[in-house]
């Protein structure tokens, strides 16, 4: 088992004799982010994502193993953190164990005042009116029933007078007008559904086009759920979709292009030629 993965790497590099400057100038990561990982000097470091991303850069330049790295850098700082993780385990089952008895008292305190509860009601039994009087019983009415329903002819024709009624010409007339109204279409059922092609736009309305100049390392997290971590070679290009947000970082910004629904981006700036979590959102092309 590695203790000191940073001496690792660099006895790596050493026996096939790649120089810093050469690893650095392939994957455009700053020679002093190199020499801390070199030296477990991980706290200088932007995050544990750009650690990583620089461990696969620095294993494919050198031509190691690049999972047998990580593998590796993996256990070498599972070890460090072990002894936290035994402190925070202890706190732990400290609370559970005081949980546990304040809800044993609290069920005896119930139990306590559910007897007292019980002993007092059977000393003072409510008083029962015997002499109730059985005429200030109110007795249930009978049931009201429903009034049966009348067709609109037959209502229609028990408002008008015997005077308005109509002539059998202006009946007839009516009669056809209610059978043309009944035979008209449902509005919603004349809908047309959409064609699938457009419904699979519309459900993801965000294109995302990279495009980078020389080699370029991605890490990008889709609509909060989805993550992508790549490497595009120089030249290389690639599209994301998305329904809401790409959250991007970005390895090598001066070599890197960002085209949104066809619009070009402005990268923001940064101190190092390094941008982390650039939030690209339908905003940015309004």
């Amino acid at each position: 088992m590695v203790e000191n993965f940073g001496s690792y790497l660099k006895h790596e590099r050493e026996l096939r004799g790649v120089p810093l400057e050469e690893i650095s100038g392939a994957t455009k990561i700053h020679i002093r982010f190199l020499q801390a990982l070199e030296d477990n000097r991980f706290d200088e470091l932007p995050g544990e994502v750009f650690i990583k991303g620089y461990i696969r850069s620095y294993a494919n330049i050198i031509g190691s193993d690049v999972e047998e790295m990580l593998n590796i850098y993996e256990e070498s700082v599972g070890n460090k953190t072990e002894n936290s993780k035994d402190l925070v385990t202890q706190s732990n089952t400290s609370a559970k164990t005081f949980l546990g008895f304040s809800l044993i008292g609290l069920i005896i305190l119930a139990l306590i005042f559910g007897v007292r509860f019980l002993i007092s009601s059977k000393n003072n039994p409510p008083v029962i009116n015997a002499e109730l009087d059985e005429k200030k019983i109110a007795k249930p009415s009978a049931p009201i029933k429903a009034p049966k329903k009348k067709t609109p002819l037959i209502i229609e024709d028990e408002l008008l007078k015997e005077s308005d009624r109509p002539t059998p010409e202006q009946s007839q007339t009516l009669i056809t007008k209610l059978d043309s109204f009944k035979q008209k279409p449902d509005i919603e059922s004349q809908v047309v559904p959409a064609d699938k092609e457009n419904q699979s736009v519309l459900e993801k309305p965000l294109k995302l086009t990279i495009k980078a100049k020389n080699n370029s390392w991605f890490n990008m997290t889709i609509d909060d759920f989805r993550e992508e971590d790549f490497i595009l070679p120089a030249d290389g290009e690639k599209s994301y979709w998305a329904n809401n947000v790409f959250r991007l970082t970005i390895g090598n910004k001066q070599d890197t292009e960002i085209i949104l629904n066809g619009k070009k981006l402005v990268i923001p700036e940064s101190k190092e030629n390094v941008v982390k979590d650039f939030i690209i959102n339908s905003k940015l092309i309004e």
